[in-house]
């Protein structure tokens, strides 16, 4: 899990999704702007993904661990897509890593 400076605000998250650029994989987006910050991020998992909390929180929690081996710069707000074969699969945080790169 990210440390909680290091994760957006509800309203930081509204303000780069109206006016910031894009990137995207097949099971992950992300809305971001660069900076010369430490990177700090939130993620989003829609109910449309699953109506259970309980696998919108896994994916979520998959996702911040992910981020916090990752070092980058600049902030992000991530979107999970779709939900992976193996919920929690090295290929998701692959896909992770190669949504970050694309960031940068």
């Amino acid at each position: 899990m990210l440390k909680k400076s290091s994760r957006l605000s509800a309203k930081e998250v509204r303000d780069i999704i109206a006016g910031a650029r894009s990137a995207r994989t097949s099971l992950l987006s992300a809305k971001y702007i660069v900076g010369d910050e430490p990177l700090r991020a939130a993620v989003v998992v829609s109910k449309k993904i699953s109506k259970k909390a309980v696998v919108r929180n896994r994916l979520r929690r998959a996702v911040y661990r992910a981020l916090a081996s990752y070092k980058a710069h600049g902030v992000a707000v991530i979107f999970v897509q779709k939900i992976p074969e193996g919920a929690l699969t090295p290929a998701f945080s692959s896909e992770l890593v190669v949504l970050l790169s694309k960031l940068t």
